[in-house]
């Protein structure tokens, strides 16, 4: 008998590991916990109009417009005398609560008042950013705004003139600055940008090919995603400042691209982006849960672009990095017993970033590559390190620059030590 409940104690544990071993890595995958119901089902889904709108109150004294991409704004009124209100609803009614807003407001006489954020299935989370000119910005005065945690609204104090002041979520990043970058980088002889897809509305999927590498030569690969998310500015910046830094006359740039191939796709929701969206893209999709089926143009585009990779003898990917922002500086890495190419490499790439800033506050949660987002797909695909990289929404950009300059030339160093050992 005790041989036999030992056995059976035995059969009952082993079987918990199976379980646990298939729940935490390979279960199937129906959204993390801040995802709305049904994420994964990336077929098209019918979107809420945000109509074009100009509207004067008070008599015709105060006026707001939308009226430019990348805005956000549904319909705005008078409480009182002194009381506005401005409603932000998403493009879907489920969704994550990111809740963009951007428009114009200005008085037909300089005036003062307070403007009331509302939200239609969300609540108030950017601190408003405000501009004169739609370029540059900076973060409202914490004596001109409270929030009201409770309703979910945020109140704004303003000093309102004829000339429009922007007030927006973040800094506005649309399209035509991501061309401005695009042809700025252009001008380098080892950078190629291409149009690997268009999206919904006929927007293109742009690809940088930075390199210096003998084509004829075995060469390193890295991958770059950004912007899958319309409201995530701060990590659109990070993506930036980083292709930017891969891109430097360095010594230790030009060693890089003499040895890897940067592919990098730093605009990949512009539908989402130029609509103003709080999350998904012009059909109601997340693009980052569309990495399994590819319902998507997006996803479609970039993943036929790096297909290629898989059966060129010459070509290896070693890693791939795809920018979002949220709450704090987070890095999402493949959980640590996955066996990856390069192995451990997040992790000691996250170790030598604490060092240099270790007063900049950074988190790490692992996860399991279960989930159909990017970084899982390249782990997948290529056997290869990834990581999804967010950058604190409030992070003050001086610093979020220089920390993500030095990650770059980190990881630039990191992967020429690995690829001397291949």
């Amino acid at each position: 008998m005790a041989t036999f409940n030992k056995i059976l104690h035995a059969l009952i544990f082993f079987s918990f590991l199976i379980l646990f071993w298939g729940c935490s890595t390979s279960g199937e995958f129906s959204g993390y916990s801040y995802d709305p119901e049904g994420v994964t089902e990336t077929s098209d889904k019918e979107t809420n109009p945000h109509y074009t709108r100009v509207i004067g109150v008070n008599d015709g004294s105060i006026w707001v417009s939308n009226d430019f991409p990348g805005a956000r704004m549904n319909d705005f009124y008078q409480v009182n005398d002194s009381l506005y209100r401005v409603t932000i609803n998403p493009e879907r009614d489920a969704i994550n609560n990111s809740p963009w807003y951007a428009f114009q407001i200005w008085s037909t006489q300089p005036d003062t008042i307070d403007l009331q954020l509302t939200y239609e299935h969300g609540t108030h989370r950017y601190l408003p950013k405000l501009s004169n000119d739609g370029k540059h910005w900076q973060a409202i005065d914490s004596t001109s705004f409270s929030t009201d945690t409770t309703n979910g609204t945020a109140t704004l104090t303003l000093n309102l003139k004829k000339k429009p002041l922007w007030v927006s979520a973040q800094e506005r990043y649309t399209a035509d600055k991501y061309q401005q970058w695009f042809d700025s980088l252009s001008q380098k002889p080892f950078i190629t940008p291409d149009t690997v897809g268009f999206s919904h509305n006929n927007h293109p999927i742009v690809k940088l090919n930075i390199s210096n590498t003998d084509t004829s030569k075995p060469r390193g690969v890295m991958i770059i995603t950004g912007r899958l998310h319309p409201p995530e500015v701060t990590g659109a910046l990070g993506a930036e400042t980083f292709i930017n830094e891969l891109s430097s006359d360095t010594e230790l740039a030009r060693d890089f691209r003499n040895n890897f191939e940067i592919l990098a796709y730093p605009f990949a929701n512009p539908d989402g982006v130029q609509q103003g969206h709080w999350r998904y893209n012009a059909r109601g999709v997340d693009l980052n849960r569309d990495w399994e089926h590819f319902n998507q143009p997006e996803t479609r585009a970039i993943r036929n672009d790096l297909l290629p990779l898989k059966n060129d003898s010459l070509r290896k990917v070693y890693y791939g990095i795809d920018f979002h922002s949220t709450d704090e500086n987070l890095f999402y890495p493949i959980n640590r017993e996955e066996k990856t190419f390069p192995d451990d490499f997040t992790y000691q790439w996250i170790d030598s970033l604490k060092q240099e800033f270790p007063k900049y506050p950074i988190e790490v949660e692992p996860f399991p590559p279960n989930s159909p987002i990017t970084k899982n797909w390249i782990f997948h695909t290529f056997g290869a390190d990834a990581v999804t990289y967010e950058i604190s929404d409030n992070a003050p950009r001086d610093s979020m620059h220089t920390v993500t300059r030095e990650s770059a030339r980190i990881i630039m160093k990191q992967l020429l030590e690995e690829k001397q050992k291949h």
